[in-house]
């Protein structure tokens, strides 16, 4: 099979951007420009060092293992990586993120154009329903899912976006305020902490693992079948990827700067953290009455190619696993669309009230792995994994259960609140990186106890 390196890299890592960047990207940017004012700058290189550096580090970091969702973790236990991936790939695919794009694309782009602004105004059933028709028309065939993204959908996107960022640069809707709005003078590092806290709160991390193997996946298709050469295309891929969303999220942090003079935007949706509204309000004062429209279509490719992407991960992920052909792909990925579509019906509230728990839980477990895994070759001791999990596990779990709690209106249990007290406590619980230092600690001992007691595997010996 001919191969054109450039051609690929630029094709595939268009579809890794387009997947990374969900409807959630679109709306916290704007928001950090809003609160930041002239300081946009420095919330913005914030929000870059947890988005995209952190996804792409994911995504080399399991390329360098295999580039597969179940190689991440792997030397921890065969057992253990399938698992992870296997919850992985069925909350973030099947159960969560995908019912959510077309819960979105509903209160964001279909009740905003054809209804009058309420989720009511328009049957979700409607929305969904074509929504997830368009998804399985683009994921059915495996070998076509990034192309569809990276050569069909991701250039539509990106025309409205940087359109925008460029009217912004060259006509801007409203005034630059000078100083932050969102915050007390004098507290320009609380911006950054703000921009990275935000940014790391996409947890697209989380599906670095997920993205590496649908990147791999069409790698092979292509015909790099050398391992050597994949992982060379696949930081290109990252590279393209990344670069993308810096110049995306970046802009539109300048974009939603541009607006923070406006007391409607500085006074009354920034005390309100009404991300949303920042958003459809910039699209409309730029655009007019196109406003909607150009929000909208964003908002729904965001979504869309999002939905194709992880649905497609879903579809790879089954079919390797259980060592099965194309028929079995086309299985999985239309029973996870018939199943995202019922799920996308009890709305974005609804949904995030369970994903954001349980994806608290995997996050800070995916990020040690990543971290760890970037300096695999210098890990002698397979248990120097196993102590860093678990002790960030030890962290993550009672969190999550406890967010499940809040974030439903349910009585938190008195032990969890003294346990999650406790945690807040250890040092970054502010960013919500508490698990660094109990991951490290948890390197430390199992790394003495797997040398000493001379108990578990090595890299040379898996």
């Amino acid at each position: 099979m001919q191969k054109n390196k450039t051609k690929d890299i630029i094709i595939v890592g268009f579809a890794l951007f387009a997947i990374f960047f969900g409807a959630g990207n679109l709306i916290f940017p704007p928001y950090l420009g809003v609160m930041s004012g002239s300081d946009w700058a420095t919330s913005a290189i914030g929000f870059l060092i947890a988005d995209p550096v952190f996804p792409v580090l994911g995504v080399i970091a399991t390329a360098m293992v295999g580039g597969m969702a179940d190689d991440m973790g792997k030397r921890v236990g065969h057992g253990f990586a399938v698992a992870l991936g296997f919850i992985s790939v069925t909350v973030l695919c099947v159960l969560f993120a995908v019912p959510r794009t077309a819960a979105t694309t509903h209160e964001v782009f279909t009740v905003q154009v054809f209804g009058d602004g309420t989720i009511e105004s328009v049957s979700p059933w409607i929305t969904s329903l074509i929504f997830f028709i368009l998804s399985w028309i683009c994921v059915v065939r495996s070998a076509k899912v990034v192309d569809i993204i990276g050569k069909f959908l991701t250039p539509v996107l990106l025309i409205i976006l940087i359109g925008t960022i460029i009217i912004a640069i060259f006509n801007p809707a409203g005034e630059m305020a000078a100083g932050s709005p969102g915050l007390e003078q004098g507290m320009i590092d609380s911006l950054f902490i703000k921009g990275f806290t935000e940014g790391y709160q996409t947890m697209d991390a989380l599906g670095s693992a997920l993205m590496a193997g649908i990147v791999v996946t069409d790698l092979i298709n292509k015909g790099y079948n050398d391992e050597k050469e994949r992982f060379k295309v696949s930081i290109g891929v990252g590279i393209v990827a990344a670069v993308l969303l810096a110049i995306i999220y970046g802009g539109l942090t300048y974009v939603g700067a541009t607006m923070s003079g406006d007391p409607m935007y500085a006074n009354e949706y920034l005390p309100a953290d009404n991300r949303t509204g920042i958003l459809v309000g910039i699209f409309t004062e730029m655009y007019g009455a196109a406003g909607k429209w150009a929000i909208g279509i964003a908002t729904a490719l965001a979504c869309l190619t999002t939905s194709v992407g992880l649905t497609g991960v879903a579809g790879n992920f089954f079919t390797r696993v259980f060592k099965k052909d194309e028929k079995f792909y086309q299985i999985i990925v239309t029973c996870s669309t018939i199943l995202a579509f019922f799920i996308s019906l009890f709305g974005v509230n609804t949904i995030i009230n369970f994903a954001v728990p349980v994806l608290a839980i995997l996050y800070p477990i995916y990020m040690c792995l990543f971290v760890v895994t970037l300096f695999d070759k210098f890990i002698k001791y397979n248990w120097t994994y196993t102590g860093a999990v678990i002790f960030v596990a030890i962290i993550s779990i009672p969190k999550g259960i406890a967010q499940l709690f809040a974030m439903n209106g349910w009585e938190t249990p008195g032990f969890l609140v003294s346990i999650t007290d406790l945690y807040a406590k250890i040092p970054l619980a502010g960013i919500d990186m508490n698990w660094i230092i109990p991951a490290i600690v948890g390197m430390i001992v199992f790394t003495i106890i797997s040398a000493v007691g001379h108990v578990g595997k090595t890299r040379d010996n898996q």
